[in-house]
């Protein structure tokens, strides 16, 4: 095809030769350069394309060039690790073209990737473009082909189309100076007006927070723009220039005009076959991400669908290609049968296309190939197989395989999408396909419309799926899971459509159930007939009790052909909906000629219950009811016969008598009747059932009209009231798919017509009683807007606050269901709940928990709509049938006996609803479910009997309260009121039951704001705290947490405030009661007592929060005042410091009292826009606020008017700048500090911004959440300073990618209960204060059992150090420390290192091991960098480099302030010093590890473990003379230790020349050679017969060393490898024993507990002897040895002894008088000195002050003893 443009493009170039050729002054030899050039000039001119084609040309050229290249781009970033911008702009673009002095506009849209629409003016063309092998583009356009190539000038880029061509001129405007990038202008360089030069400076800009001059590009006048001061974006007008020549630059004018009329770019076929063709093709486009008029393309792919001619049409097309190739014999017979099936009359009826029988001829004719040539032949006839398969099942079969495959192209992009953030799938994409990075570009651009793709799929539901749901179940259940805001409508929509599957298989389940048919099985032919009576009435029961949309599927079967199991079906529908008020027996059914009247009794007996007397109520029916009334239904066909049908349904009423409300003579009875009126209008076809309407919303205002103006018929409605009605419920049957409606009117006796009730639609009256819908009528908001759950069974009211209210927007959501209750052998029960949550929970809890768990889905299926999810949801649930005790109790916890009295039900409740909290509270808080509502009647003999109130609030995802009600009438009111059930009284005890909800209130509201900001309210964490406290028991040791039964509060909480209203800096902090959220500064703190495992008597920790709900938690002066207080007031009581971080850094402010009413002084007064030259304040303004401001006076001479000039503005509010810098100051200092003093640690668990981001690191530990970044600068501020979109989240600069992997992040969790878990956990291996006992508990691992975990080659550290699962027999491997003891931190930054905590024994250890496997270090790209690219470094396992050394000193910094015991499995080869480490300070960090060594204060044990090794440098820096007071080195007997590894060694000291002598001196054949060379040497006569044997020997003893020299080499090793043993480190001293793997558990338990004991013994001694005199740990063990020997008897092998140590030591008499000497010497030394100073008054002076600090009682007996001294 493109052979033919060529050589039309040759055939023009050589015309235009020829033409030179042919011209006379070629002739007359008369041509010279000037010549051409005016030859082609002069063509130029002549010879230029339609300008059309020119603009279309250029366009198509600009817009596939900018394609590309934002493609190029896209991969550039994928390429180096960077994450691109969100935007990929390929489908829109606006193309600027000057052409001719014409300046086009052309926008372009892409409708497939050669695809092209472009408009102009509001005219558009379409065209296609294809890249040419040679560089150049083939345009089709109106039906024509065109080819362009491209080059690019100085004065811009030339087109030449078909040969011809045409310049696109650079725009270049001297006189408009414009901003080339985003930038700040700081000032005007010259005035206003004035004439400058070209080249000169003009103005000065900050770019990047560079200064920078821009130039002028002309010489003129200037007239600024753009004020000083002012931000601009690229291209924004700074100023204009009247240059000095105007006529050096022609300005392009504007194009006004229109493309012409063109046709599409190829012919387009009308044939049904090709239409097909091209909509699905423009459906895949549209999935793709490019753009096409979706109306139209479904449209086209409907009609083509439905038409009978499309697979005909395929078929002869599929031929036409294929029949050259195809077998004869199959071909012919294709073609035979297709003739045949054509001339068949039954062809001409149905038109059906014949699939079945052309298959049946294809896969004959493939049996009968040969086994050689079947894969050829099923490859050839793949195609028409693939087209007869498609149609076998009709034209819908092949629609629905057409509208799946469409469906599963969404599905495999979106579902990517779904649950993550785009930059995380884009990274996961990026290493997934690292090999062809383009598929990522398209799948993201595909991502990027899916708007568009919504919308087609929408379509695609509505027309395709709608008919028939179950078809597509399978890709249904797919959309109904996306979890994103962008698949909201599409989610909901699959969900409905699933919903609408289970109603039609409901509806078809209860036909078959009600109906005799199945009673005439073999075994149901024996069943008389009372038992065929019975088993239907048991089958009716069912359905009453099922809790599914029983309702709906009964409607849909009003109209039955069967009138037995019609009338089974309304008996039905009204014994459900009158369950438990319905009279037994008192349903009946009569025939009408205008339909179906149904009649039955029902009491109102409900109304009258009251506590404890509620039975009668929740019997299945009511045997003798007390206040009859009467309810009647009519199922009618129209509304035509809804006059008759009520009339004589009244008039069966009739004998109901006087009691129920009956007519007589047409005269009511009892005008106070509340009897009921159902209208069933029926048929799919009734007119109302027409009616458009949006489907299940209530916007059905049309159908609301017509019923309301039928029941306003003065002649119905005064029958009805006559008759007592006061209630007439309208219910309309509709199509298969959808639910019925339904629709309630109310008596008014006001208006005296029947008004519908919005709060009743689809909402059946007698079922409204049990939902108390009048609760949902809050003041200060709008009327209730009504949502239905897909299945009926929810009922979901939303409200929003009204506009006038003064507090924030919010809207609230309130869902009611009632909880229907089946037997164990109801066959209607769906979604049924997981059977382990089912066996570990109780009858009624399942029941709560299913109807929950749908109810959030439905929540969850609206949670991304357009309206938003609620701020607040609330759940009623009301239990319908009664509840025994037993019924409250799981089976697996079932017992014999349960009280029947109200504590031990409410017990019971707590137990239940707790537990139901544990499977639903992270969603529910996930979805702003706040609480949740249960009513219930338990039916027994005790107090417990009668009706029951549970709530629950919902504090975070994993804590809330329970309040338990019981319903009470007041004998005054005789209302129902909530009495609470508990010692404690809740917040609703004593309020009316029905009394509408209130407004949320302070500690709701700022719940609901901590939730926006994705954290817990600061005032609920500390229920977090006991929450997790007690899992931590019940997690526990069991011996433990049964010495805790008795403690039932894990957490004493006391908030500490400033002792006085100021607060200000120094202000000393005091407890004290008062409720939750009544701060008035954004940082509240308490003091907490902790009942721990290790400390049941109670540890106390400081807990300091920020309030996020306080200006966004940032720091103000108040706020840093008192953290400073409280990280003082924990280093003073040195007890642990938790910091939970949810800050916004430093707080920004202006003074508010200013900004209302300052007023600014302009340049000119007219124009505004040319800048301004200062901010003042009136004189009256002034006079009021000049405590605020510092300001000039300035007199204006024009008016005459006084201006104040705001030279400063300082506020009257105290924190508005750099007073919070000053104070954030402070507190960085003070928490700094702290780190060195106390234990600190911090959570992050929202935000951390600015000082939050720096307390986070100066605190050294830090946890941080998942979804919470740690920052300095938010990411759009960033964005702004570059001047582009570089990052897209928060997360991307702080989040645990890189916090957990720069060392800042010690652990990360999932959310704050197990944020606040990890704090515990982590306070478990600390002391409750500084230099307090350790938290050791007895541990259930043996500490004397053995290591059964064995190193092969190499040593898994975290195996050795907490055990590993056997992967061959699948037996558990011990390591040294306790199971599931090891918690590790910094686990994803230099991973070379293991560090964490762990126990031995009970005891709690700090943990530094080797990992000996090979890690891949990932250094990120920054977006921000262009040329920063993601490097992936391989470190080598066993080597020390920048980072893991750096890791390794930190941990033991940390170790030591937590005074922890340290164990360092040392199995390091040395450091890695390449030149890259030198840089990155591989010497500073090993130097440290030195120093925390050498500064380390508890005992420490350096174990090189077994298939260990530890040499050169790395040995350096953990030997045991860095700091021999503490440290103890040891070895395993497989270890090895020297300065360099055997090889390397060998290479220095055992050289090969050295090697040759070893084998000269021990092998035998050398030994033979070498004396046969000194034989012939020297007792041969002649030298030349010498020589050559000499020669011979020599070449023999080399051949000898060549084969030698591998083994001596390994000799050689294995040689050096013993100087390496443990046992020559023992021999040398320098550890201090060899311990074996299996046994180092319990050596290293016993002599732990040996170096704790002696030094808790040796700081006794120093504290008494004081530092001068005991100035080393080491003095003070000299001296305990020499005490405890002398109490042995000067044994000096007794000192070995543990067991006889650790009795000496519990012993204080033993060695309680030598503390005392020492106390005596040391207060004999302190008062020597004073005595030796020259001023005599200090000793007796010292020692008045001393005695005046003593309390007196010491003071006496001090006084005796210094009486008794002086005689």
């Amino acid at each position: 095809m493109f052979s033919d443009y060529m050589v039309h493009f040759f055939v023009c170039n050589l015309c235009s030769k020829f033409s030179y050729l042919q011209a006379a002054e070629y002739r007359e030899n008369k041509i010279h350069t000037g010549w051409l050039d005016s030859r082609i000039a002069m063509r130029v001119r002549a010879e230029r394309p339609p300008w059309y084609l020119s603009v279309v040309g250029g366009a198509l050229y600009e817009a596939s060039s900018r394609s590309s290249s934002v493609v190029t781009d896209y991969v550039g970033y994928l390429s180096k690790g960077q994450i691109p911008p969100k935007h990929i702009s390929l489908v829109n673009l606006t193309v600027t073209l000057n052409i001719d002095g014409s300046k086009y506009t052309i926008e372009t849209v892409r409708g497939g990737p050669r695809s092209y629409k472009l408009r102009i003016n509001e005219s558009e063309v379409e065209a296609e473009i294809h890249s040419l092998r040679d560089g150049g583009l083939l345009m089709q356009l109106d039906g024509n082909s065109h080819v362009i190539y491209a080059e690019t000038e100085a004065a811009g880029t030339r087109l030449l189309i078909n040969g011809r061509t045409c310049l696109l001129q650079k725009e270049h405007d001297p006189s408009r100076l414009l901003a080339d990038t985003p930038c700040k202008l700081l000032r005007f360089l010259v005035a206003d007006g004035s004439h400058v030069v070209a080249d000169t400076p003009y103005a000065e800009v900050e770019v990047m927070k560079m200064c920078m001059p821009l130039l002028l590009p002309a010489s003129g006048v200037i007239h600024f723009v753009m004020p000083e001061g002012q931000a601009m974006q690229a291209s924004d007008l700074i100023a204009r220039l009247d240059l000095d020549d105007p006529s050096s630059v022609r300005r392009a004018e504007p194009f006004h005009g229109t493309f012409p009329k063109l046709g599409p770019p190829t012919a387009i076929s009308g044939k049904v076959h090709q239409k097909f063709a091209a909509s699905v093709n423009s459906a895949h486009m549209i999935l793709a991400g490019y753009e096409h008029n979706i109306n139209h393309v479904v449209q086209d792919l409907l009609n083509c669908l439905d038409s009978p001619e499309l697979p005909f049409l395929q078929w002869q097309e599929l031929m036409s290609v294929l029949a050259t190739r195809l077998p004869k014999d199959l071909r012919n017979e294709l073609d035979a049968k297709y003739k045949e099936y054509e001339l068949n009359a039954d062809f001409r009826k149905s038109k059906d296309f014949p699939a079945k029988l052309l298959r049946g001829v294809i896969e004959a004719n493939l049996a009968y190939c040969s086994e050689k040539d079947r894969v050829t032949s099923e490859r050839l006839v793949e195609p028409l197989m693939s087209l007869v398969k498609s149609y076998e099942g009709g034209r819908e079969s092949h629609a629905r395989a057409v509208v799946k495959s469409l469906f599963e192209e969404y599905l495999s992009v979106e579902e990517l999408f779904s649950d993550d953030i785009q930059s995380d799938v884009i990274e996961r994409l990026r290493l997934q396909h690292a090999k062809d990075l383009e598929k990522v570009v398209y799948i993201v651009f595909s991502h990027q419309g899916v708007k568009s793709k919504n919308k087609l799929i929408l379509r695609l539901m509505e027309a395709l799926v709608y008919p028939n749901p179950s078809a597509y179940r399978d890709q249904l259940i797919r959309f109904s899971a996306l979890n994103h805001t962008a698949y909201s409508g599409l989610a909901l929509k699959a969900s409905q459509l699933l919903e609408h599957t289970k109603l039609s298989e409901l509806r078809t389940s209860i036909a078959r159930s009600l109906s005799e048919l199945e009673m005439f099985t073999e075994e149901g032919e024996r069943i008389s007939t009372p038992r065929r009576k019975m088993a239907i009435n048991e089958r009716m029961e069912d359905l009453v009790c099922a809790p599914v949309a029983v309702e709906d599927a009964l409607v849909a079967l009003f109209d039955h052909s069967d009138p037995t199991l019609q009338r089974r079906v309304v008996e039905t529908y009204i014994r459900r909906l009158y369950q438990h008020y319905l009279v037994r027996g008192s349903v009946r059914m009569q025939w009408h000629r205008s339909g179906l009247i149904a009649l039955w009794e029902f009491s109102e007996e409900h109304i009258e219950q009251r506590n404890g007397q509620s039975a009668s109520l929740l019997k299945p029916q009511v045997e003798d009811p007390i206040g009859r009334r009467w309810g009647v239904m009519v199922v009618i066909k129209s509304l035509q016969l809804l006059s008759t049908a009520i009339e004589a349904a009244l008039k069966e009423t009739s004998h109901y008598g006087a009691g129920v409300g009956g007519v007589s003579n047409g005269n009511p009875i009892n005008s106070n009747s509340s009897n009921m009126l159902h209208i069933a209008l029926v048929g799919i076809n009734n007119q109302m059932s027409t009616l458009q309407d949006s489907g299940d919303e209530d916007q059905a205002q049309e159908r609301i009209n017509k019923l309301s103006k039928i029941l306003k018929d003065n002649t119905i409605t005064s029958h009805l009231n006559g008759a007592g009605v006061r209630v007439v419920s309208c219910i309309i049957q509709r199509d298969e798919g959808r639910s019925p409606m339904r629709h309630s009117f109310k008596w008014s006796s006001d208006k005296l017509y029947y008004e519908e009730d919005p709060m009743l639609r689809h909402v059946e009256p007698p079922l409204s009683t049990f939902l108390e819908l009048d609760k949902v009528n809050l003041e200060g908001y709008n009327d209730a807007k009504y949502t239905p759950s897909r299945d009926r069974q929810w009922h979901m009211y939303t409200l929003v606050k009204n506009k006038k209210d003064p507090r924030s927007n919010d809207q609230r959501m309130f869902l009611r269901t009632i909880v229907r209750q089946p037997s164990v052998t109801n066959g209607f029960l769906f979604g049924s709940i997981d059977n382990e949550v089912q066996a570990s929970s109780s009858f009624t809890s399942n029941s709560i928990l299913r109807s929950l768990m749908a109810a959030l889905e439905e929540i969850e299926l609206r949670a991304h709509s357009e309206t938003g999810m609620s701020g607040h949801s609330h759940m009623y649930l009301c239990i319908m049938r009664e509840q025994r005790l037993f019924d409250l109790i799981p089976s697996s916890r079932m017992t014999n006996e349960v009280g029947q009295d109200e504590k031990t039900a409410c017990t019971l409740l707590k137990h239940m609803v707790m537990n139901i909290y544990e499977h639903v509270g992270v969603r529910m808080h996930r979805l702003s479910v706040c609480q949740w509502e249960v009513k219930l009647w338990l039916d027994c003999d005790g107090q417990a009997n009668g009706a029951w109130r549970v709530v629950v609030t919902s504090v975070t995802g994993h804590t809330c309260t329970v309040d338990i009600y019981r319903e009470v009438e007041d004998p005054n009111t005789h209302q129902l009121f909530y009495r609470s059930a508990t010692p404690t009284a809740g917040p609703l005890h004593g309020i009316a039951l029905h009394e509408p909800y209130k407004p949320l209130d302070a500690i709701d509201l700022k719940r609901a704001a901590a939730r926006k900001n994705e954290t817990t309210y600061c005032y609920d964490f500390p229920l977090a705290f006991e929450t997790a406290l007690k899992k931590s028991w019940e997690s526990g040791i069991s011996h433990v947490a049964e010495s805790n039964e008795h403690n039932q509060r894990y957490a004493e909480v006391t908030e500490l405030i400033f002792a006085d209203s100021t607060g200000s800096w120094g202000t000393p902090l005091v407890p004290v009661e008062r409720p939750p959220g009544s701060n008035n500064f954004g940082v509240v703190a308490w003091n907490m007592k902790l009942s721990t495992p290790e400390f049941p008597g109670g540890r106390e920790i400081i807990v300091v929060a920020n309030d996020v709900t306080f200006k966004a938690g940032s720091f103000g002066p108040r706020e840093d005042a008192f953290f400073d207080a409280v990280t003082n007031l924990a280093c003073e009581r040195k007890i642990p410091l938790i910091y939970l971080s949810a800050t916004a850094g430093a707080r920004l402010g202006v003074a508010e009292e200013i900004k209302a009413c300052f007023h600014v002084g302009w340049s000119d007064d007219q124009s505004p826009e040319r800048g301004f030259h200062y901010i003042y304040l009136t004189e009256q303004d002034y006079s009021r606020l000049s405590s605020s401001v510092i300001a000039h006076e300035l007199k204006v001479p024009e008016s005459g008017e006084t201006r104040w000039v705001v030279d400063t503005i300082v506020g009257k509010e105290d924190g508005l700048g750099c007073e919070n810098l000053h104070g954030s100051g402070a507190i960085a200092s003070a928490y700094s500090k702290a780190y060195r003093e106390t234990f600190t640690l911090t959570f992050v668990t929202g935000r951390a911004i600015g000082i939050g981001a720096y307390l986070a690191r100066l605190g050294m530990r830090c946890i941080q959440r998942l979804d919470q970044p740690i920052i300095l600068t938010g990411y759009s501020a960033l964005n702004k300073l570059l001047g582009r979109e570089v990052y897209s989240s928060q997360m991307q600069l702080g989040g645990p990618k890189i916090m957990a992997t720069n060392g800042v992040v010690h652990l990360t969790v999932s959310d704050d209960l197990e944020g606040v878990s990890a704090i515990l956990k982590w306070l478990s291996y600390v002391p409750p204060y500084v230099g307090g006992p350790l938290p050791i508990v007895k541990s259930l691992d043996p500490p004397e059992r053995a290591v059964t975990y064995f190193p092969e080659n190499s040593c898994d550290a975290r195996a050795a150090i907490c055990g590993i699962q056997d992967t061959q027999g699948g037996k558990w491997l011990d390591g040294m420390f306790d199971r599931e003891s090891f918690v590790e931190t910094l686990e994803g930054w230099a991973k070379t290192v293991i560090t964490g905590r762990a126990k031995l024994g009970g005891i709690p250890v700090g943990i530094i091991a080797v990992e000996t496997e090979t890690v891949m270090q990932v250094i990120p790209a920054d977006p921000g960098q262009l040329d920063s690219a993601e490097r992936v470094v391989p470190q080598a396992g066993q080597v020390w480099f920048p980072d893991s050394a750096a890791k390794t000193a930190q941990a033991l910094l940390d170790f030591n302030r937590e005074e922890l015991p340290l164990f360092i499995l040392a199995n390091w080869r040395g450091f890695s010093g390449g030149q890259r480490d030198l840089f990155e300070g591989i010497l500073q960090a090993g130097s440290m590890i030195v120093e925390n060594l050498r500064t380390y204060k508890q005992p420490a044990f350096v174990y090189i473990p077994k298939a260990g090794e530890l040499r050169g440098g790395a040995w350096v820096v953990v030997d045991s003379k860095i700091n021999p007071e503490h440290i103890e080195m040891y070895a395993e007997r497989t270890a090895r230790g020297n300065v360099l590894e055997a090889p390397g060694l060998i290479e220095i000291k055992f050289k090969p020349n050295e090697l040759e002598e070893s084998m000269l001196r021990l092998d035998p054949e050398l030994i033979s050679l070498n004396a046969k060379l000194l034989k012939e040497t020297s007792a041969s006569p002649s030298p030349w017969e010498t020589a050559a044997a000499a020669e011979t020997i020599r070449r023999s003893m080399a051949a000898r060393r060549k084969q030698l020299m591998p083994i001596y080499t390994q000799v050689a090793t294995r040689f050096a490898e013993l100087h390496d043993t443990s046992a020559r480190m023992a021999a040398k001293g320098v550890i201090s024993k060899v311990v074996d793997w299996e046994e180092s558990r319990a050596f290293f338990y016993r002599r732990l507990q040996r170096r704790l004991a002696e030094d808790s013994l040796a700081k006794q001694v120093r504290e008494a002897a004081g530092e001068q005199q005991m100035p080393t740990h080491r003095s003070a063990l000299e001296c305990i040895k020499k005490w405890y020997l002398a109490s042995q008897g000067g044994d000096g092998e007794k000192w070995g002894d543990d067991e006889a140590f650790f009795a000496w030591k519990d012993d204080p008499d033993k060695y309680g008088k030598y503390l005392e000497e020492l106390k005596a010497e040391r207060a004999s030394t302190l008062l020597s000195h004073l005595a030796e100073t020259s001023d005599a008054k200090a000793l007796p002076n010292g020692l008045s002050l001393l005695l005046s600090k003593m309390d007196p009682a010491k003071r006496e007996q001090v006084m005796d003893g210094l009486r008794q001294l002086l005689g």
